[in-house]
């Protein structure tokens, strides 16, 4: 992308991969309220969808390198593409909310850490899978088919999974029980306390406008937003200004090319393996337990990791050790994260809560990590490493500032499954209610 679409700029390249998180928080609004509204099916169905055609576009897209840089139509592949990108995030922020939400609700209470961490395997599969596929095409076809026509298949081949995905949804999924309950209950209260109302001054029973429901998230849930934006920032740092960047970084500072796949492939793997170890701990101690763990974890070792890998990007063993190993593990232990914000939020919100907040934190954070990471590098030398562990401290302070609230009776912090979570100290006069 960054040579075909951008003329070699690194920063422009990174703002344009901000396009798709810029636009999560919106679609997260909007399919929450649908979700909420109609259903979590109904909301998994159209964000794959949106997901799959937006991907597979990409593919097929007019480039500066094929038609000249001045060209009409070179200018029309670039703005197509941040179109693209920006239907992409909105699928992808409805997406995380709607899996979320359906997850936590059919899963059973006693291994809901364990069913939620599957979202962690399955991401993490896409990732690499990607990461493999590119890595088959550049080696078969080489530097110069890469760049002129052969990027394109990996977008198009897209289509085969995105097929399967679409069929699975339509076919093989059930509506939420706790949704179908929680909608009967609201539509026989409603029925009882509106019919009279309507009837009387002469309208027909509508149902609420966007606007008005927008309102009254954002008045009753306010606090329970920013505890999740700011539980999500760490992790999303982690995986997009750790990560992600850092292979870039790696491969411009002189990482082998083929290990640094290889570090890159078995990263992923090493998280896969541990994402259920790490859902049966939070189904032990606690939710909030595990991402405080995780979150102290990244602010004592982001700028020791980085400065470990800058010292000597070309060493085979110092990529395996931090890149591979140490990276994982620290994001490992905040993978309970989904779970962490479908907790925050009552069964009548809880899409659209999960959609604002983890959305929020991650495209504003994670999706702007790249760019600050690439930036950061003429300030100072260890600026991503320093803004790692900046993400961790924030996201540590939240957690404890928000199990502080509720003690005090101001936010109640687990929905679902309030214990296990972070011990009795977590229970403000020692119980902690599901609401």
């Amino acid at each position: 992308m960054e040579r075909n679409f951008f003329r070699g700029s690194a920063l422009a390249t990174w703002l344009g991969f901000t396009a798709t998180f810029a636009a999560r928080p919106l679609g997260g609004m909007f399919l929450g309220i649908l979700s909420d509204t109609f259903g979590r099916k109904m909301a998994v169905i159209v964000s794959v969808i949106g997901m799959l055609a937006a991907t597979v576009g990409q593919g097929l897209l007019p480039t500066p390198r094929l038609w000249g840089n001045d060209s009409g139509m070179a200018d029309l592949g670039v703005g197509l593409l941040f179109f693209l990108r920006l239907v992409q995030g909105l699928c992808t922020g409805g997406e995380i909310g709607a899996v979320t939400t359906y997850i936590t609700e059919v899963s059973p209470r006693r291994s809901m850490g364990r069913c939620v961490t599957c979202i962690s395997i399955t991401a993490n599969a896409g990732f690499m899978l990607a990461r493999l596929v590119v890595w088959a095409f550049q080696s078969h076809f080489g530097e110069g088919s890469m760049l002129d026509w052969a990027w394109r298949w990996p977008f198009i081949l897209a289509i085969v999974p995105g097929l399967v995905s679409v069929w699975g949804r339509l076919f093989c999924l059930r509506e939420s029980e706790l949704f179908e309950e929680e909608h009967a209950h609201s539509e026989i209260s409603n029925s009882d306390s509106d019919n009279d109302l309507n009837e009387a001054v002469g309208r027909p029973k509508d149902r609420k406008s966007t606007r008005r429901q927008l309102m009254e998230f954002a008045c009753t849930h306010f606090s329970a937003v920013m505890i999740g934006i700011g539980g999500v920032m760490s992790f999303a740092v982690f995986q997009y200004g750790g990560l992600v960047w850092m292979n870039s970084f790696l491969k411009k500072h002189g990482a082998p090319p083929d290990y640094l796949m290889l570090a890159g492939t078995c990263s992923r793997l090493l998280q896969m393996a541990l994402a259920l170890p790490v859902g049966w701990l939070a189904d032990i101690y606690g939710t909030g337990l595990l991402m405080l763990a995780g979150a102290i974890a990244q602010t004592a070792a982001g700028l020791p990791l980085f400065m470990a890998l800058a010292s000597d990007p070309g060493s085979v063993a110092n990529l395996f050790a931090t890149y591979t190993v140490a990276s994982s593990l620290v994001t490992s232990l905040q993978f309970t994260v989904y779970l962490y914000c479908a907790e925050l939020f009552p069964t009548a919100v809880r899409n659209l809560g999960v959609g604002v907040s983890y959305n929020i934190g991650f495209g504003l954070f994670g999706g702007f990590a790249p760019l600050f990471a690439e930036a950061s590098l003429e300030w100072t030398p260890y600026g991503p490493g320093l803004m790692l562990s900046l993400a961790g401290l924030i996201t540590s302070a939240t957690i404890l500032a928000s199990v502080r609230c509720q003690r005090t009776g101001r936010v109640q912090l687990a929905h679902i499954r309030p214990r296990p979570y972070m011990g009795t100290w977590a229970d403000g006069d020692g119980s902690m209610g599901a609401g």
